[in-house]
């Protein structure tokens, strides 16, 4: 089992960015072409990345987030990261919709959906099902956009919330929620990353190094949360013993679910102690 806490997106094409970022406490790194990058830049953060990543060991999962299939950078995307000696653990696939599996299909790399569109949330589930596809994601900002809405009305909409790490879990994927925009408040980061973990997210897109620690710890199980998985795993463990199934502990009744629950958290802490 392997916890995504954090997701730090960095600009491809900005040299300082990036070599701040391979020395961040992030899970993952992922190198951004797309909204982060102009377009007269585009051509240049390609190559300046494939690159910087054939020529530098990097001790951490690479991502490498492409432009959209509607885009004219996509296919150039595409083969340059094709042809190049490095392969990034996954390709982020902005705006995915029904039928990117063909993205897999050509570069054999897993993919992080990320979901944009309402072409998108209406398939989340087929999305997320798709060969290929390990990680599922969404965007406020360009789902607004797309809905012709406004971004007030999607950064804490809880219908997109629950779709999206429902079609994850689902799957049998992981769910990673979005960016926090307002990096002065850090407390709202917190209260949105925990809010998003009781959903069942994984972990959090970041932007800013700042909000690394903040998610590595929400996400990660508390002292509070493994000492009850571990008196979880011992009580039911002795009621077994006995012949007995349910049981009562510190006033609260525990059955098979919380078992579950309970391992759940214990080979999670397994990953990062």
């Amino acid at each position: 089992m392997v916890l995504t806490r954090t997701q730090l997106y960095v600009p491809a094409n900005n040299e300082r960015m990036i070599n701040h970022a391979i020395h961040s406490n992030a899970d993952i790194i992922i190198f951004d072409l797309e909204d982060a990058v102009p377009d007269d830049k585009k051509d240049y953060a390609r190559k300046y990345i494939i690159d910087f990543l054939n020529s530098n060991r990097v001790n951490k999962k690479i991502g490498i987030r492409i432009n959209s299939m509607e885009t004219p950078y996509f296919y150039q995307d595409m083969y340059d990261i094709y042809g190049s000696n490095f392969k990034p653990d996954y390709i982020i696939v902005p705006k995915s919709e029904d039928g990117i599996n063909h993205i897999y299909k050509f570069l054999g790399i897993p993919l992080i959906a990320l979901i944009e569109t309402p072409s998108g949330v209406e398939n989340a589930n087929r999305i997320a099902a798709y060969d290929g596809v390990v990680m599922i994601s969404y965007a406020a900002g360009d789902l607004s956009f797309s809905a012709g809405g406004n971004i007030s009305g999607y950064l804490s909409n809880v219908y997109v919330k629950t779709k999206i790490v429902l079609a994850a879990r689902s799957a049998g994927i992981e769910a990673v929620d979005k960016v926090y925009f307002d990096l002065e408040n850090s407390e709202g980061f917190r209260l949105e990353a925990v809010e998003a973990k009781s959903l069942g997210y994984s972990g959090k897109q970041v932007i800013h190094p700042s909000q690394i620690d903040i998610a590595s710890e929400v996400f990660s199980p508390s002292r509070d949360e493994i000492e009850w998985a571990r008196s979880v795993i011992a009580e039911y463990g002795k009621s077994i013993k006995t012949g007995k199934g349910a049981l009562r502990l510190n006033g609260e009744l525990i059955d098979s679910v919380h078992i579950r629950m309970a391992k759940k958290i214990l080979e999670a802490y397994e990953t990062i102690k």
